[in-house]
């Protein structure tokens, strides 16, 4: 698979340039390692707070503070000080999976696995030009906090805020490892993939 060999040259320089999130990367690794399916972009689930000119501006909004792990009220506080302009938020995501499958037999196989390993909204994101799974959880929070630089909450609701969504990544998170389990039994029915191997020596050593 041409496409598989570019998103594992991708994947091996993203690791190699520090850009994977750290508790991901062994479940990676074992994804990709699985004859007919690949990942493109994931995320192990993230907390933050955002600055967006309007809700859902992806493109231009900008990030105060980001973490990957359980936030502290004190990093979200001190980060409010760098806010200047557009709408402030508090957001927590979980993590999230997008794998390329050669064939809609193999698709559904993702289809099924990211449900039983508890990931409530994984989906088909297309079956056109290729066949494209997202492995996606529920636990997503927004909560809004000021706007133009200025905080318009007490510290109260932004200590519960970060409390809630350190709670829901926590809890999305916890997924992780039935998630893994569930694709190492993939990976029996489904085999070794030997490009993998090739692409990692070629990049990793």
């Amino acid at each position: 698979m041409k496409a598989k060999r570019e998103a594992l040259k991708s994947l091996f320089t993203a690791v190699r340039e520090g850009k994977v999130d750290g508790d991901i990367i062994d479940l990676l690794m074992l994804i990709n390692s699985i004859r007919g399916i690949y990942t493109t972009s994931s995320c192990s689930g993230r907390i933050g707070i955002i600055e967006e000119p309007a809700p859902g501006a992806k493109p231009l909004a900008r990030w105060l503070i980001k973490a990957h792990r359980l936030l502290s009220f004190e990093e979200a506080r001190e980060s409010l000080k760098k806010a200047r302009e557009g709408l402030i938020f508090l957001k927590s995501q979980p993590p999230i999976f997008h794998i390329a499958a050669e064939d809609m037999e193999k698709a559904k196989k993702l289809h099924e696995l990211g449900l039983a390993s508890g990931f409530k909204y994984t989906t088909f994101k297309a079956i056109s030009t290729r066949y494209l799974v997202e492995i996606n959880a529920t636990e997503y929070l927004t909560a809004p906090l000021g706007k133009d630089g200025r905080v318009l909450v007490s510290e109260d609701y932004l200590r519960f805020a970060v409390e809630i969504g350190n709670s829901m990544l926590k809890r999305s998170k916890g997924r992780l490892p039935r998630l893994e389990e569930n694709f190492k039994r993939l990976k029996k029915e489904l085999g070794e993939d030997e490009l993998f191997h090739g692409v990692k020596e070629e990049l990793l050593g």
